[in-house]
């Protein structure tokens, strides 16, 4: 925290840097090797076991070759980023002697794409969350334009940050119908049980694993990037935040699907072309749901969840709607539809030109299958159509306010990212944003248009004294490029400065920005990370994202977020600022009674409690959001 109303860097800064393990990886550093792959395939599941017969239903992806160890002392399977939990021998004994026998470099391993599908070979289940987590982290780094700090961990007992070597992915821990996302432990546990009776493609009392649902899989990843990016947004300050995060979340599945073409030129030739008619794409988790007893038609499944699993992609769901309510997964729901309404208008003007030329103008299919190669061509536009949404999505997130993130204020974050990195809009695309959070009454709450010249972030009119000259890239040392990790070395050099300057003579414009001096507060910067973001047409954004909190820790909040204000900027690579978007500080006693009215509701319980007096954050936020 702050001391003597000053701007400090907090410690979790220091912990984005470059580890000796980051540049570890002997067999890249030496260079093209003809013994060695550039990549490592891999089959996995594209939607869930059950659909492993249906074209498309098992794919190859592609990571960077990395070669994967063992860990006998902590039972693990682990490269650069992750860590795959082994089961246990003393549990599990018929699964270990597979395990032990497994070769994951051995050349037959890699020339034949890893281990084959299967519900039960745990080698089978190691590859497949350890290749879907890949994939999900790579999007992520290819949309932002820089590495993710896995694995950072809190403790509020003594209030150190520590990082954590890998992130960890534990796919035999847990025997509940559920998998979470795990802060404290960095880590996701991806539970298993016993199917049902009415169970499709398992035979009853069969054991299912969650960690072989492609959607279970990206759902939990996404929540753990999202953390990694934004902290702060598992802190419920009102009905929004976890929303946003159920939301986030499923909107990744939904899209990560779009990627595998051969998925989707499958459903194309099912629906003919017509985009909402895509059953498989169109709903999320259908091993977990089916298998669980959580289906959309069942309210209390294993853990007494209650929430639907198969949320609808399409529908009427209003923001404003007394039906929705606050529950999570439900509000979330609201957003998801808003998105992928406005995916669709994209891509429906983007196929409509192949329909045209393939029906010779009249736009009218004739009847039977779609010919393989107009299904295959529609398959890549909507696939390229999915790709930029997601990272559209992905690149707001540099682009929000660090904390108390609403839906609206998300598509002010969605706009702005988007019109620095694509200034001409030709395609009408982010009005297609626009107008489909409007249709679902997803309205700004201060006066605002929807019109993207009012929508994007302004830049204060003092921009000049907030400008940043140490942050410019001719006087950062980059280990590399601009999106690899900073050495601690540069980091704590970099950081310092910024902290430096802003309590000299400029102290007076930051503090003013922030809503300091009548406060009387001090603030923290809690994120410095540079990038070279890739955009359409080849162009690439360089920059450096800087976000600052100002918490008010008080014998009535043990957060401090009640009484908080804080920003996210954009600067570009010479230092100046370019972007942003604040938390407009409002009177105090104003915030506190928002977001304690919302602290004793029915949702807000989830996440607050109070203790002798004292507000206080509850430590099991994530795991509670999948519990549902």
């Amino acid at each position: 925290m702050t001391q003597d109303g000053a701007i400090t860097v907090s410690p979790r800064v220091l912990r984005e840097v470059r580890s000796e393990g980051d540049d570890a990886d002997e067999l890249r550093r030496a260079g093209p090797n003809p013994h060695i792959p550039m990549v490592r395939r891999m089959r996995i599941f594209a939607i869930d076991p059950t659909a492993r017969a249906n074209r498309g239903g098992v794919v190859t992806v592609s990571e960077p070759y990395e070669r994967l160890k063992f860990s006998e002392r902590r039972g693990c399977l682990y490269g650069r980023h992750f860590s795959v939990t082994l089961p246990a021998a003393a549990a599990w004994p018929s699964e270990r002697r597979i395990i032990d026998k497994m070769k994951p470099n051995g050349i037959v391993t890699i020339a034949e794409a890893g281990y084959p599908p299967s519900l039960t070979d745990p080698r089978f289940i190691a590859q497949m969350v350890y290749a879907t987590a890949s994939q999900i982290y790579g999007t992520f780094r290819r949309a932002l334009g820089r590495e993710i700090v896995l694995g950072l961990m809190f403790d509020p007992a003594t209030g150190v940050w520590s990082r954590a070597e890998r992130f960890g992915l534990s796919p035999w821990e847990a025997e509940e119908a559920q998998a979470w996302f795990d802060p404290a432990r960095a880590c996701i546990v991806f539970g298993h049980y016993k199917a049902r009776a009415d169970t499709v493609g398992y035979a009853p009392g069969s054991r299912v694993f969650t960690a072989l649902s492609h959607d279970v899989i990206v759902h939990e990843m996404t929540h753990a990037l999202l953390d990694a990016v934004k902290p702060a947004f598992l802190t419920a300050t009102h009905r929004d935040v976890l929303a946003f995060h159920e939301a986030f979340a499923d909107l990744m599945a939904i899209f990560q699907r779009y990627s595998y073409g051969e998925l989707v030129a499958a459903q194309i030739t099912e629906a003919r072309g017509e985009i909402d008619q895509l059953g498989v794409l169109g709903s999320l988790a259908r091993t977990f749901s089916q298998t669980s007893g959580m289906d959309s038609e069942s309210s209390s499944g294993a853990g007494g969840a209650g929430a639907a699993t198969l949320r609808p992609l399409i529908g009427e769901l209003m923001y404003d709607s007394p039906e929705v309510g606050e529950e999570p997964h439900q509000l979330g729901n609201v957003l998801v539809q808003a998105v992928y309404r406005a995916f669709q208008t994209v891509a429906s003007k983007r196929i409509a030109g192949l329909i045209a030329i393939a029906t010779n103008g009249s736009g009218i299919l004739p009847p039977g299958a779609l010919s393989p190669a107009l299904a295959e061509e529609i398959a890549a536009r909507l696939a390229k159509t999915a790709q930029m949404f997601q990272s559209m999505l992905i690149r707001a997130l540099d682009y929000a306010p660090p904390f108390g993130i609403t839906f609206f204020t998300f598509l002010r974050a969605v706009i702005s990212a988007d019109m620095r990195l694509v200034p001409v809009d030709d395609e009408n695309i982010r009005f297609a944003w626009m107008e489909a959070f409007r249709h679902h009454r997803i309205f700004p709450t201060d006066g605002l248009h929807f019109a993207e010249e009012q929508l994007a972030w302004a830049v204060p009119v003092q921009v000049e004294a907030l400008d940043l000259a140490m942050l410019s890239f001719a006087q950062t040392v980059f280990q590399g490029n601009p999106g690899q990790l900073l050495s601690l070395d540069t980091a704590v050099v970099q950081s310092g400065e910024v902290a430096t300057h802003m309590n000299g003579a400029a102290a007076g414009a930051w503090r003013d920005l922030l809503g300091l001096e009548a406060r009387r507060a001090g603030a923290e910067i809690v994120a410095l990370r540079s990038f070279a973001r890739p955009g359409p047409g080849g162009l690439t954004e360089f920059g450096t994202v800087l976000e600052i909190v100002s918490r008010s820790v008080t014998e009535r909040d043990s957060s401090g977020y009640m009484e908080a204000t804080g920003a996210c900027l954009v600067y570009d690579s010479g230092g100046r600022l370019v972007s942003c978007a604040i938390d407009r500080p409002r009177p105090d006693d104003d915030r506190r009674q928002d977001i304690e009215g919302y602290a004793i509701s029915k949702e807000g319980a989830r996440s607050w409690v109070i203790r002798q007096g004292t507000w206080q954050l509850r430590p099991d936020v994530a795991r509670a959001l999948c519990m549902r």
